[in-house]
């Protein structure tokens, strides 16, 4: 089941320090090694990020 947030349980679940939330992802496990590391998410971040994916 897809899980759903609103106002409503984001208040409720604050009350309780967010214990009651499922994760919304897994936890990945690194890599020895990577191609490419970007760091940053803005312009030029994703601009790098979409010709470095395009050229594989």
């Amino acid at each position: 089941m897809k899980n759903r947030y609103s106002i409503f349980s984001l208040i409720k679940n604050a009350f309780s320090y967010h214990e009651n939330w499922e994760k919304a992802w897994k936890d990945p496990t690194p890599k020895k090694e990577y191609d490419a590391v970007i760091v940053g998410g803005g312009g030029h971040g994703l601009a790098t990020a979409y010709y470095l994916a395009k050229k594989t």
